[in-house]
């Protein structure tokens, strides 16, 4: 991921199913997935602008490679 001014960023990834998630006890915002804005998970931890991949039923952390099952989303 790289930042520019103005809070923008753009995905180095060229995964279509790449997204960045923003996450705090089970609940995380996506910013970019062509899945979901919003789900609830069973991961816990807090992530900031994490890269993830995502896919229907859950979503992946690049970095650790953990996968996560979306309960619910929107």
């Amino acid at each position: 991921m790289q930042h520019f001014g103005n809070n923008s960023y753009i995905l180095a990834s060229k995964n279509l199913y790449a997204a960045m998630a923003t996450c705090m006890g089970g609940e995380c915002e996506m910013m970019l997935s062509i899945h979901y804005e919003w789900v609830e998970t069973n991961c816990i931890q807090t992530l900031i602008m994490e890269e993830v991949e995502t896919s229907f039923m859950y979503f992946t952390i690049v970095d650790t490679g953990q996968q996560c099952t979306v309960w619910d989303s929107r």
